[in-house]
């Protein structure tokens, strides 16, 4: 549970940093998470999820509606407040000081997703919603594939498996506590839930992968 809050806060959650060459906060041994999270992403593929995600949000009234929240000022000013918070300041800098993984780059990269590259064949409109185009999506992703790729990183690679054991620690718990009770996080679930989306849905997909 805990990596899995790790990982939708750092996707969920818009920073202000300068882009940089690549991500920083690197494991001693140049292993541990982000050479993990590099091959997890050379399997997924990217440009189909992106075509799913453009069709629904050009004909879905269901997902418009919840892309026009996200994009709005109220969402803007929610997100602010978890960004600002010392509780997420403090799970950014446990990432890089105690797992080595650079939260702030991938939020960075985050911001550049909605610059979607051009689709040269014509998608018919679709309807469901968005937890329908969630589904689309995940049936693209080899999740089998990407849990082995973890499990066999975790019994070869030392900083991914401190990494695990710093996320199962008493310290990590109480960062990640923190932040699930912040006003502004909590209201930002319950907004999203009240728009549809399966947050807890997509909260167990995530724990398919990440539960060593």
């Amino acid at each position: 549970m805990k990596v899995i809050v790790l990982v939708l806060a750092t996707v969920a959650l818009c920073g202000a940093a300068p882009r940089q060459e690549g991500p920083g906060c690197r494991a001693p041994n140049g292993g541990g998470l982000v050479p993990v999270l590099d091959e997890f992403l050379a399997l997924v593929p990217v440009e189909e999820i992106l075509e799913i995600a453009l069709t629904a949000i050009t004909s879905d009234p269901e997902v418009q509606t919840v892309m026009e929240y996200l994009s709005s000022s109220e969402f803007y000013g929610i997100v602010q407040s978890v960004r600002f918070a010392p509780e997420f300041d403090g799970l950014v800098k446990f990432a890089c000081q105690e797992l080595y993984f650079d939260a702030i780059y991938y939020i960075n990269i985050a911001n550049g997703i909605l610059g979607f590259p051009e689709i040269t064949k014509k998608s018919a409109p679709r309807a469901g919603g968005f937890n329908a185009m969630l589904q689309e999506i995940l049936a693209l992703i080899p999740l089998d594939t990407l849990k082995s790729l973890l499990e066999e990183k975790l019994a070869s690679d030392y900083y991914v498996q401190l990494a695990f054991q710093k996320i199962n620690s008493d310290e990590f718990g109480a960062i990640i506590e923190g932040l699930q009770a912040n006003v502004a996080y909590v209201d930002m679930k319950d907004r999203l839930r009240g728009l549809g989306v399966d947050i807890d849905g997509i909260i167990e997909t995530i724990g398919k992968i990440f539960k060593p």
